[in-house]
């Protein structure tokens, strides 16, 4: 009897594991209804910008794309703190002093990790196959929800 109810019980958490783990095809992390093969192939030559929704503290991300013979050639991203200061070497200090080191050093790892998505986008061509850095996981979420307003502009 109780190996029959380890098995069941086992079998139901597994089931719920292995749900979690689906393609998720109808809406991304950003609210849009795009999947994989979504924001891919020749988008219209320009410069293209748009932003993020504001973050819990109030900070957005802000993406510029250019295009130029229907591919991706440049893509600068910047994290924008509620005042409007845009996060640099400064970012992660308080009254521009480091006043707590292990925050400057978290703040300023995530800030390096944010700037790496610009590259890798152009790198593949495809936000999709942009991937999360570790430590920049919500500026990951604001730079994808930016550059999917961007390319909808470029289609």
């Amino acid at each position: 009897m109780r190996k029959w109810l380890l098995v069941m019980v086992t079998g139901a958490i597994m089931s719920i594991l292995l749900t979690g783990c689906g393609q998720k095809t109808a809406e991304d992390h950003s609210g849009h209804t795009n999947h994989a093969s979504a924001h891919t192939g020749a988008y219209k030559d320009g410069t293209y910008t748009a932003k993020s929704s504001p973050d819990e503290r109030g900070a957005i991300g802000e993406i510029t794309l250019t295009i130029k013979e229907g591919k991706i050639t440049q893509a600068d991203y910047k994290g924008i703190q509620k005042d409007g200061k845009v996060k640099d070497a400064d970012y992660g200090k308080t009254n521009g002093k480091i006043e707590n080191p292990e925050f400057y050093k978290k703040a300023q790892q995530g800030l390096k990790g944010a700037m790496s998505y610009g590259p890798r986008l152009i790198e593949t061509q495809n936000l999709d196959k942009v991937d999360s850095v570790s430590g920049a996981t919500l500026s990951y979420k604001q730079f994808t929800e930016a550059g999917h307003k961007a390319l909808d502009q470029a289609h």
